[in-house]
């Protein structure tokens, strides 16, 4: 991709859209204010200016507390929710804390470093997505595509204090080298990717097609082990730290429900009173999580089956618990994001419909996000 190239197709939608939210965000913060201090939740950092402050609630609080203080948070948890045990720390993996107090130490506040390392994998990662639909679709459906996962409501959380731009860039780094046989790079990737998100793990289940289809070469199989690696590595610190290897599976059972079968979620939608949005029991994610069911008819007809296989995986095992925060971890779904890019190729129109469907509510959410409302 030449620089030219990569600022109109890359570089300008991430500035167009990330401005956009911040100016929403910044607006939103002055003119409502903050309700933080008084939602019974963590609050782990000081203010900072609005610019930057905007972009650090809810779980950035577990990212920004574990990176100045690791993961012994116990005293820091006295007088919050009583449910809160020093172990919860857990259920938020160590790649992106560790990035975090990396980035603080050329005197960065930790929310600059964070918002800097989001930013920044959010960057790579739509280069590598973009590179990855050209060569699987076209050109016009690459931009589309990149313009469809900026677009979309939640997307706010790619530039937050969170983990979901190092997950997605590390994912997509994943398919890419597996693409071109790059086994090294895949197992690195994979390795980081385990240690980024609880799911991360998952990848290699996807990326078997890809080994098999170059006729099982031994390195890429090999290659495959560092996601597990990844995972064993992070198990393994909890036991000597909690006791407990599996002490984030039981953190996320805890705080998101025991799972069972994909119908669970929407069990559980009903058995509470639903509302229009909330931590449960949302109609918002409820809409966005029949969407996606939907496009995994499309995605199994019309997409390779390791992009395919990645989609139903990164559908169906969130839903074996809760709808919470479900539209926040399909955002690294990236294969329904290139099908939109798709469908807006060879129908503009479509395009046009999600653009101005989505940039409302995505503008909504910033400002339930950036005043520490629940968003996602």
């Amino acid at each position: 991709m030449n620089p030219n190239g990569w600022s109109r197709q890359v570089l300008l939608p991430f500035a167009a859209t990330r401005a956009g939210l911040l100016l929403v965000g910044v607006l939103a913060l002055g003119l409502i204010g903050s309700v933080r201090s008084g939602s019974g939740n963590l609050v782990a950092h000081t203010p900072v200016p609005a610019p930057l402050e905007v972009w650090a609630r809810w779980d950035s609080e577990w990212y920004l507390l574990i990176a100045a203080h690791g993961y012994r948070v116990d005293s820091f948890l006295e007088g919050y929710y009583p449910d809160y045990r020093p172990e919860d720390s857990t259920g938020f993996f160590p790649l992106y804390p560790l990035l975090l107090r990396g980035a603080s130490a050329t005197g960065l506040p930790l929310v600059a470093a964070g918002v800097l390392v989001s930013n920044l994998a959010l960057l790579v990662a739509l280069t590598l997505f973009r590179l990855l639909v050209r060569d699987e679709m076209d050109e016009q459906a690459a931009t589309f595509s990149v313009w469809a996962l900026l677009a979309f409501p939640t997307s706010f959380f790619f530039s937050a204090v969170y983990s979901e731009s190092l997950s997605l860039a590390l994912t997509l780094g994943t398919f890419l080298a597996a693409r071109h046989r790059r086994w090294g790079w895949l197992a690195v990737c994979g390795f980081f990717g385990a240690l980024a998100r609880p799911t991360g793990v998952l990848v290699a289940a996807a990326l078997l097609w890809e080994i098999w289809e170059r006729k099982g070469e031994w390195k890429g199989w090999l290659s495959l082990a560092a996601f597990p690696a990844g995972t064993g590595v992070f198990c393994l610190f909890c036991r000597r730290l909690f006791g407990d290897p599996l002490a984030w599976v039981h953190r996320q059972s805890r705080w998101r429900g025991a799972a069972s079968g994909p119908w669970r979620a929407f069990v559980r939608f009903f058995e509470n009173a639903p509302r229009l949005h909330g931590s449960h029991s949302s109609f918002v994610e409820l809409v966005i999580a029949a969407l996606f069911i939907v496009a995994l008819v499309p995605a199994v007809r019309k997409l390779r089956p390791s992009w395919a296989a990645y989609t139903v995986l990164s559908v169906l095992v969130p839903l074996c618990s809760t709808l919470w925060s479900f539209s926040r971890l399909a955002l690294t779904i990236f294969p329904a994001f290139a099908l939109l890019g798709l469908a807006g190729n060879r129908r503009p129109e479509l395009l046009s419909l999600y653009l101005a469907v989505c940039l409302p509510l995505g503008g909504l959410l910033m400002t339930l996000f950036a005043c520490g409302w629940w968003a996602g």
